[in-house]
């Protein structure tokens, strides 16, 4: 009667390392490969130019790009709004692992809707722009340019 307790036993403690791998270990994994692709991404399209230049006054005045060059910025903004879809989605769905994200000091939450701004601020050169990126940065703890 005893062996088959352990086996019991063995079987249950394989269940529960399966359930902690699959619901916690995978998503939390999954949240570090997110911000890797982030980081990549932020580096990538760091040198976008932007379709309009923000004035003191607070309008803008547009800026002479080409199409290439309008292209890239349209592929940029919807590359970020994708990451932020992402991370937003992480957020809500994968609860447990959240949790052991927001150890290690992350929000992905926030870090969402600081992808989100970046995505709504890349047209327009100026401090929303640039805030957006700061933001960005601090939230996910990385520099796209090395100081």
């Amino acid at each position: 009667m005893t062996d088959a307790w352990g086996t019991v036993g063995v079987f249950a403690l394989g269940g529960i390392g399966w359930i902690v791998t699959s619901f916690v270990g995978q998503p939390f994994r999954r949240f570090f490969d997110l911000r890797n692709e982030v980081i990549h991404k932020s580096v990538l399209y760091a040198n976008v130019r932007a379709a309009q230049q923000a004035k003191v006054d607070g309008t803008t005045e547009p800026v002479d790009v080409d199409d290439d060059e309008r292209a890239r910025l349209r592929e940029a903004e919807d590359t970020f709004r994708d990451l932020a879809a992402r991370m937003r989605a992480f957020a809500l769905n994968e609860r447990f692992a959240v949790w052991f994200v927001r150890l290690w000091r992350f929000n992905p939450m926030t870090a969402s809707t600081a992808l989100l701004a970046v995505s709504n601020t890349l047209h327009s050169y100026g401090k929303d722009r640039a805030s957006a990126k700061s933001q960005l940065e601090n939230e996910l703890r990385f520099k796209t340019v090395a100081d």
